[in-house]
């Protein structure tokens, strides 16, 4: 009997999970941080209209569990109404870390006020990219036999935590033909995201890309070192090669 109610149990939680909507099990952050970025963090506006000098902001990372980590951080007010700001390490571990703060007051009664609900942010991971294999190294120039006229190159990032849905890269692909920038790619072929198809619109010669990605946010406030995302660029791609379509010739009587 204790099994049948072991297995009842374990049905009963296996549905709930499975009609939860996805949403739920997102992870959605108000701020996201990526190539050594900081942020500053401060009371809301009617805490801090309330600050006189003296004041102790403090300010203290806790765990997912709910626990203090590490040593907290007081701030004193030197201006009466105006909160200092509390900088976060340019140096987190990547992944989630809660903030919160409570206000102590001026001597000589330091008293305590309740502690902030957790403010949580985001650390996203240094990523990476590189592209692959292209799936033809050449191919005929359009209008041309065989009838293969196109070459998918991949790009490879490093994979965004599922949960993250909000999280994305924006990608950017360049080329050059016979070492020269093309200037619009999108005239030799179409990028999809992590992809580049060249196509039978390129003119014969020899064709290299790169990728780049950068983070992008579509929730939240996203902070980069570089100020511009994090962007990441790949290694050049192996050579694709149009080759021409031959003239149709004009039968000629030879001498």
């Amino acid at each position: 009997m204790k099994t049948k109610f072991t297995n009842l149990r374990l049905i009963a939680v296996a549905f709930f999970l499975f009609a939860l909507p996805f949403s739920v099990l997102a992870d959605s952050y108000p701020l996201y941080l990526c190539g050594g970025a900081t942020a500053n963090l401060k009371p809301d506006a009617t805490v801090e209209a309330g600050l006189v000098v003296g004041d102790q902001v403090v300010w203290q990372e806790w765990s997912t569990a709910d626990a203090p980590m590490g040593s907290a951080t007081p701030l004193s007010v030197t201006v009466a109404g105006t909160a200092p700001v509390f900088t976060v390490s340019n140096a987190l571990s990547t992944g989630e870390h809660r903030f919160k703060v409570f206000i102590i007051s001026a001597s000589p009664n330091t008293c305590s006020g309740d502690v902030s609900p957790a403010f949580s942010l985001y650390v996203l991971p240094e990523a990476t990219l590189a592209l692959g294999a292209p799936s033809n190294a050449s191919f005929c120039q359009g209008a041309s036999n065989p009838t293969t006229q196109s070459s998918v190159i991949p790009a490879n990032a490093t994979a965004i935590a599922p949960a993250l849905t909000d999280v994305s890269y924006a990608y950017t692909w360049t080329a050059t033909k016979g070492g020269v920038a093309v200037g619009d790619v999108s005239t030799i072929g179409v990028a999809s995201g992590n992809t580049f198809t060249l196509n039978n619109t390129a003119g014969a010669g020899a064709y290299i890309f790169t990728a780049s990605i950068k983070y992008v946010v579509a929730a939240g406030v996203l902070k980069s070192g570089d100020t511009n995302g994090c962007v990441k660029t790949s290694a050049p791609s192996s050579t694709i090669t149009v080759t021409p379509k031959p003239a149709t010739p004009t039968i000629l009587i030879a001498p």
